[in-house]
């Protein structure tokens, strides 16, 4: 009787909490909600997150206070994120920088896989490989050609050590077999302004980033980086078209919670997210800003995030990448 009085208050308090639980995610959010973005203002990610934030506001009923927190490459923000109270009321948007790359380089205060929840993914920011207008390569058969007649020659600019146009450079030379030089600069924007005025000839960038330029004239595209054309640049050819067989690589941003963050708040969170991503409106914006809707929902965000920690720990040892 005493065993079947115990199990029958186990069953009991487990259906009070999972009850509480679902009421405490039918009143979520009863208040705003911080979406840290370790990310520069302006980048093509927080660009991403801020036009999917104002719609998402609506749909939740309570305002998204976006705040950037740069600092030690995304590492402050993103450990703000992972030691805040799990109650919905702080979120990250993080991208690929952050959580797949950063970790791999040096020590960081957080597990880009056991610190976060991951809620949904929000955007793929397709990266295109670019040339100033004067570059004598106006496609990557030549840019290779010229690679492998003059080795280590060519200079290529980047964002800084370990930056989603480092790395997409680096996976560049371990499959195309070339080698050129790194040129980090202090920040993608910086970069795309210093390849445009001729400093150095070439680089990958996101399209978000570098569009204007492009439509300026003072940039040339010749090959997008996915495994697929952008409808961004739809008549531009993918690296693995132009004879880099294989190659993919793109830059993501999506929400995470801290890990601690119940269930309920994250099913919710990510299916007004994946409504949010559906619209239209919300559709041609990110078009209009060079960047690609990616709706994934929670589980799916998951298992992409693990398998592109591994992919990236890859191309990091490979490509002789380090913390410098």
């Amino acid at each position: 009787m005493r065993n079947f009085k115990a199990v029958s208050t186990t069953i009991f308090l487990a259906c009070v909490m999972a009850t509480s639980g679902q009421l405490f995610a039918q009143s979520w959010p009863s208040r705003s909600i911080t979406l840290v973005t370790p990310l520069a203002v302006g980048s093509a990610s927080d660009v991403a997150l801020r036009i999917v934030a104002e719609p998402l506001s609506k749909s939740l009923g309570q305002s998204i206070l976006i705040d950037n927190q740069t600092g030690a490459s995304g590492a402050i923000g993103a450990e703000k994120v992972a030691n805040a109270t799990p109650d919905g009321s702080v979120f990250c948007g993080c991208n690929n920088a952050i959580l797949g790359v950063l970790p791999h380089l040096r020590k960081v205060p957080y597990n880009p896989l056991k610190s976060f929840k991951p809620v949904g993914m929000v955007a793929v920011l397709p990266t295109v490989l670019i040339v100033n207008a004067d570059a004598p390569y106006k496609s990557v058969k030549e840019l290779i050609d010229y690679a492998k007649l003059n080795p280590g020659k060519i200079e290529y600019a980047s964002g800084g050590v370990g930056s989603p146009q480092h790395i997409a450079m680096a996976m560049f030379e371990s499959m195309a077999g070339v080698k050129l030089t790194h040129v980090p600069y202090k920040g993608a924007s910086q970069a795309a302004v210093g390849v445009a005025g001729g400093e150095i000839p070439v680089m990958f960038n996101a399209i978000g980033t570098v569009l204007p330029l492009i439509k300026s004239g003072k940039l040339r595209p010749i090959a997008i980086a996915g495994s697929q054309r952008t409808q961004v640049m739809p008549e531009v050819p993918t690296v693995s078209e132009s004879g880099v067989a294989g190659y993919n690589y793109a830059s993501w941003v999506g929400v995470v919670g801290p890990a601690g963050v119940s269930d309920e708040i994250v099913a919710k969170m990510s299916n007004e997210l994946l409504k949010t991503l559906a619209s239209p409106d919300v559709i041609k914006r990110l078009n209009e800003n060079g960047i690609d809707p990616f709706p994934l929902n929670a589980s799916q965000m998951t298992s992409f995030i693990a398998a592109d920690y591994q992919r990236m720990a890859k191309v990091i040892k490979e490509g002789g990448i380090s913390g410098e």
